[in-house]
C-alpha cells in the first residue's frame, strides 16, 4: 500500500488518547478542588498543562510504534525482492558450507547443474559439479576470482562469506567466460609465430662438394619453402641465404613434437667427400605483445642459436628458450671483421669505465687464466685500475702465474679473490666475463649480478639468453679457445699490441695464453682453424714458447696415482662411450686428473665419448670429452651442465656418484635414441 493510503496516525488512535486524557483530567480536577483550598483557576490550569503533555507524550510513542512497524514491513518487503532477484539473476549463484556442501543455488545455478528444485542439489557436494572444491574458490588471491570449469563451460568464481549465528556460508558467484576462452584460443591459433633462418656452412661446403653454390642453396630454399607451405606458412629471403618464415602457432605442436625434423631433411641434401652436412640454425618465437616483439625475440633466438654452434633450432617462449637439434658439429667461417669491431667497442667501454673487472669460470684452467690476463694487459693500457678476479690458492693459477708475479711487480695487486672485488664495484664499473657464459658458474656469482655494465667473450656453446643484456656478447663456439679470441683482440685493437704507454703483451702474459691454446686444442690436434694457428703466432712473436708452456701441464705423484684409479675403473657403455668414477676427495688436483683421464679415454679405440664422474663433499663434478661424433654438450645439459661440443663438464648437487651415474646413462640414452630415430 502508498503512503498516500496509508496515514502515520489513525483518527481513531488520536479520539481514543483525547478521550481517555480527558476524563483522567476531569477527576483529577474534582478530587483536588474537593480536598483543597486552592483556587479552582490554578487547579484547571495545572490539569490542563497536563492534559496536553500526557496527549503529546501518547502520540510520539504512538507514532515511534507505527514507524518501527512500517520499517520492519518495508524491510521484509526488501528482503523478499533481493532473494527474488538472486533468485532470477543471469550469473549462477550457490551458496555452501566452507566444506563445500549446497545449501541452496538460484535458478541459472541449478540449470547449469542439470537441476530444476533446490531439493536436488540441497545436501551435494560442489565438486560433483565441478572438479574444482569450494576451498580453492574461498582462498583464491586474486579480486577476479578463480577460473573453473563446469561441463563445457568456463567461468570465474568468487566467494563472499555469510556469517550466521550458528555457523558461516559461502555464497560464490559465476561469472562465465565460455565464449572468451572460445575466442583466446581461436586468437591463439592463428597469431603468427616468426622465424628466422640463416645456412650455417654453404660458402665452405661448397668448396668441396661437386656442386654450384647456387644449386645447393636453391635445393636448401626449396626444403624451406616446402616445410613452410606444409605449416600454413610463408617464406621470404630478406638477404642472401638466409630467410624468415611465418605460420601460425596451432602447427608449432607439431614441430616441437618431431624436434623440427626440416634440420634432419636439409642435412639429406649433400655432404661432399668430407662427410660435412649442409646445415641451418632458426631462431623461433611464438609471444609477445606485437608482431615487432615476437620478431626481435626471433632474431635474439636465432643469434643463441648460432652463439652455440648452429646446426639447431632456438624456441623462445614466454618463459622459457628451448633447443632442438645441435648433434653436428659444423665448420662456420669466422673473419676477423668481427673481432675488429668487438675490439673497438671494448676499449670504448674500458676507457669510459671507471675501473675494469675481469674474471673467467670457477676452477680455473689455463684457457680462463690465459684469457683473464690478456684482457687485464688490453685493459692495462686505457685504465689503470684493472683488477683479475681468482682462486688464488688453485694449483693451475699458481703454476702459470708464478714467473708473471716474480718478475712483473705491477701484478703483485691486480689479482684479487671473489670476496675482496665485491667491494670493488661501483656504478661505473666495467665486468668482463671470459671463458664462461653461465653466470652461475663465474668464479663470483655475487660480482656478475652487482656489476651494471658486463661484457662477455667465449668458446663454449651458449646456454641461454642472460637475464641483463651484456653490453658486448661475443661467443664463437667456432673458435678453439678464449685465449684465441683475445689474441684476435689484442692483434686487431686501434693501437695493436703496442699501447699508449709502450707497454707489449709480455712473454709470461703470451705463455699463459698460449697454454690456454695447447689445453683446448690437445696440442693443436683438435678444434684447431687458421684462426688458432693465427693467435698462436701472434703469440709466439710476443715472446710465448711451447716448451714453457707445456711445463704448466706436468702432473705431480698424487695427480698421477688418481689418473691411474680412474683408468682402471673404465667400463664401456653402449659400446662406444668410456665412463669411470672416482670417489675421492674431490681436490682441485683432482679436478684436472679427471679431465685429463677424459682426454686419454678418447685415445682408446671405438671410444666417442668419454665420462669421467669425481665426487667432492657436496657434490659429483662429471668431465666430458668427445672426438666428435657426440655433443657431449647436449647430454650434460640434462644435468644442469653446459660447455663445447665435443668438450663438456657438469657439477650434481649430489654426494651419491651412483645415483649420478644412473642419471648419466639416462641422458646418454636419450640423445642416442634421438639420434637413431
Amino acid at each position: 500500500m502508498s503512503e498516500h493510503k496509508q496515514p502515520e496516525l489513525k483518527h481513531l488512535d488520536l479520539l481514543l488518547i483525547s478521550a481517555v486524557s480527558g476524563g483522567a483530567m476531569l477527576l483529577i480536577f474534582t478530587l483536588v478542588c474537593a480536598v483543597s483550598d486552592a483556587s479552582p483557576l490554578l487547579v484547571g490550569l495545572i490539569c490542563f498543562l497536563l492534559l496536553c503533555g500526557i496527549e503529546a507524550f501518547a502520540i510520539l510513542k504512538a507514532t515511534r510504534l507505527h514507524t518501527a512497524e512500517k520499517v520492519c514491513a518495508e524491510g521484509s518487503s526488501l528482503n523478499t525482492l533481493m532473494a527474488e532477484v538472486v533468485r532470477n539473476v543471469e550469473f549462477p549463484a550457490v551458496i555452501t558450507t566452507a566444506e563445500g556442501k549446497m545449501i541452496w543455488a538460484n535458478k541459472a545455478m541449478l540449470a547449469l547443474c542439470g537441476a530444476e528444485r533446490q531439493t536436488d542439489i540441497a545436501g551435494r557436494a560442489f565438486t560433483e559439479y565441478c572438479s574444482t572444491p569450494i576451498s580453492d574458490v574461498i582462498t583464491h588471491p586474486s579480486p577476479e576470482g578463480l577460473r573453473i570449469e563446469i561441463g563445457e563451460g568456463v567461468f570465474l568464481a568468487k566467494g563472499y562469506l555469510m556469517e550466521t549465528p550458528e555457523r558461516d556460508y559461502w555464497m560464490t558467484v559465476l561469472e562465465e567466460r565460455t565464449r572468451l576462452e572460445e575466442a583466446k584460443r581461436a586468437i591463439n591459433k592463428e597469431a603468427p609465430v616468426i622465424a628466422y633462418v640463416v645456412i650455417d656452412n654453404l660458402e665452405e661446403l661448397t668448396q668441396q662438394m661437386r656442386t654450384s653454390y647456387r644449386t645447393a642453396a636453391n635445393e636448401v630454399e626449396s626444403i624451406l619453402s616446402d616445410w613452410a607451405r606444409d605449416m600454413g606458412g610463408m617464406l621470404r629471403e630478406y638477404e642472401r641465404d638466409k630467410y624468415l618464415i611465418v605460420f601460425p602457432r596451432e602447427r608449432l605442436p607439431e614441430c616441437v613434437e618431431n624436434g623440427f625434423d626440416v634440420l634432419d631433411r636439409v642435412r639429406e641434401i649433400g655432404a661432399g667427400d668430407h662427410s660435412m652436412p649442409l646445415t641451418v640454425s632458426m631462431g623461433v618465437c611464438d609471444s609477445g605483445e606485437s608482431i615487432f616483439d615476437r620478431e626481435k625475440s626471433a632474431a635474439s633466438a636465432l643469434e643463441t642459436a648460432l652463439q652455440r654452434g648452429g646446426d639447431q633450432v632456438a624456441l623462445k617462449s614466454a618463459s622459457k628458450i628451448e633447443f632442438f637439434g645441435g648433434r653436428t658439429k659444423i665448420l662456420q667461417k669466422r673473419t676477423k671483421v668481427r673481432s675488429r669491431v668487438i675490439a673497438d667497442r671494448l676499449i670504448q667501454l674500458i676507457s669510459d669505465a671507471g675501473n675494469v673487472l675481469v674474471m673467467g669460470h670457477k676452477n680455473p684452467d689455463f684457457d680462463s687464466i690465459g684469457s683473464c690476463v690478456g684482457l687485464a694487459r688490453l685493459a692495462a693500457g686505457y685504465n689503470p685500475n684493472v683488477k683479475i678476479v681468482i682462486d688464488k690458492n688453485n694449483p693451475n693459477f699458481k703454476v702459470s702465474t708464478a714467473p708473471l708475479l716474480a718478475e712483473m711487480p705491477e701484478y703483485e695487486n691486480v689479482f684479487a679473490d671473489g670476496t675482496s672485488a665485491i667491494d670493488l664495484i661501483r656504478s661505473d664499473t666495467l665486468l668482463i666475463l671470459s671463458d664462461v657464459n653461465n653466470l652461475a658458474i663465474v668464479e663470483s656469482p655475487e660480482v656478475a649480478r652487482n656489476a651494471f655494465t658486463t661484457v662477455i667473450i667465449d668458446h663454449h656453446r651458449k646456454i641461454a639468453d642472460f637475464e641483463n643484456e651484456p653490453e658486448i656478447t661475443y661467443i664463437e663456439p667456432s673458435a678453439s679457445s678464449a685465449s684465441e679470441l683475445v689474441s684476435e683482440i689484442l692483434e686487431l685493437s686501434s693501437r695493436g699490441s703496442a699501447f699508449p704507454d709502450g707497454a707489449r703483451l709480455n712473454r709470461h702474459e703470451a705463455n699463459i695464453m698460449l697454454a690456454g691454446i695447447m689445453l683446448d686444442t690437445k696440442n693443436f690436434t683438435r678444434t684447431t682453424s687458421e684462426g688458432t694457428y693465427s693467435a698462436a703466432l701472434f703469440l709466439r712473436e710476443a715472446g710465448a714458447s711451447s716448451e714453457i708452456a707445456r711445463t704448466f701441464f706436468f702432473a705431480d705423484m698424487q695427480s698421477f696415482v688418481t689418473e691411474s684409479k680412474l683408468g682402471s675403473g673404465v667400463k664401456l657403455y653402449r659400446g662406444r662411450i668410456a665412463i669411470t668414477i672416482c670417489d675421492g676427495e674431490g681436490t682441485p688436483d683432482d679436478r684436472i686428473a679427471a679431465s685429463k683421464t677424459a682426454d686419454t679415454l678418447l685415445t682408446v679405440r671405438q671410444v666417442d665419448a668419454a665420462f669421467v664422474l669425481l665426487r667432492t663433499e657436496t657434490s659429483v663434478i662429471i668431465s666430458a670429452r668427445s672426438n666428435g661424433k657426440i655433443n657431449v654438450q647436449l647430454i650434460l645439459e640434462q644435468l644442469g651442465g653446459g660447455g663445447h661440443f665435443d668438450s663438456a663438464g657438469a657439477q650434481v648437487a649430489a654426494t651419491d656418484t651412483r645415483e649420478v651415474l644412473t642419471r648419466l646413462r639416462e641422458a646418454i640414452d636419450q640423445y642416442l635414441d634421438k639420434a637413431t630415430n
